[in-house]
C-alpha cells in the first residue's frame, strides 16, 4: 500500500473538518459522535481516528481553522471611526448570519458546545478580538472628538457589543423578509450607534 503524502493527509483532515462542521452545526457537540463525522466525511472511523483522538479534538481543529480564515476588519480611511464602527458591526452580523463556514462554526460556538471548557475558551478568544476591535474604534473616535473622553468607556464598549448581538437576534431569529433584513440591520446599527454622538 502506498504511503500517504502530507498533501493527502491534509486533504483527509480537511474532509473530516468539513464534515464535522456540518454535523456539529446540526447536532451540537453532545449528540455528535465520531461515527457521525466519519459517515459525513465518507471515511471509515479508523481514518478519522487516525487524524484525531476524539470529537473534542476534531471540534477544536474545526473552530481554529474557521476562525483563522476570518479576515481582520479594515478601516475605511474615508470614514470616521464611528462610521467604521458601523461597518464593523455589520461585518460581524453578516458573519453570524450569512451561510458560510464561519457562520456554522460561530453558531456551534454559541449554541452547540454545552459549556465544554476548551470550546468556551475559543469562544472567549473570539469575543476578545471583537472587544479589542470595538475599543480601538472607540478610542479613535475619542481622539478626533466624536466621543467625549469622560464617557464611560467600558459601558460604551458593552453597548456596541449589545448592538451586534441584538441586531443579530432580530435579523436571524425574527421574521423579517429576506428582502428587508440587511436594510433593517443597517438601519438598526446606525440608529443604535447614533446614540453615541453628543
Amino acid at each position: 500500500m502506498a504511503r500517504k503524502t502530507k498533501e493527502d493527509a491534509q486533504k483527509t483532515r480537511d474532509q473530516i473538518l468539513d464534515a464535522a462542521e456540518l454535523v456539529f452545526y446540526s447536532k451540537g457537540f453532545t449528540l455528535t459522535t465520531m461515527s457521525d463525522i466519519a459517515e459525513a466525511a465518507m471515511l471509515s472511523r479508523g481514518a478519522v481516528y487516525g487524524h484525531y483522538k476524539g470529537k473534542l479534538e476534531v471540534a477544536i481543529a474545526m473552530v481554529k481553522r474557521a476562525l483563522d480564515q476570518v479576515k481582520p476588519f479594515q478601516n475605511d480611511m474615508a470614514l470616521s471611526p464611528l462610521l467604521n464602527l458601523k461597518q464593523y458591526c455589520m461585518q460581524e452580523i453578516r458573519s453570524y448570519i450569512e451561510p458560510s463556514s464561519i457562520q456554522r462554526v460561530l453558531f456551534f460556538l454559541y449554541i452547540g458546545i454545552n459549556d465544554t471548557p476548551d470550546l468556551l475558551h475559543l469562544r472567549y478568544a473570539w469575543e476578545k478580538q471583537r472587544i479589542v476591535q470595538i475599543e480601538k474604534l472607540l478610542k479613535d473616535s475619542i481622539a478626533i472628538g466624536e466621543l467625549k473622553l469622560n464617557d464611560d468607556f467600558e459601558l460604551i464598549s458593552l453597548y456596541c457589543q449589545s448592538i451586534i448581538e441584538g441586531v443579530f437576534s432580530i435579523v436571524y431569529f425574527g421574521n423579517l423578509p429576506d428582502t428587508q433584513r440587511w436594510q433593517k440591520a443597517e438601519q438598526l446599527c446606525e440608529f443604535g450607534l447614533q446614540r453615541l454622538y453628543k
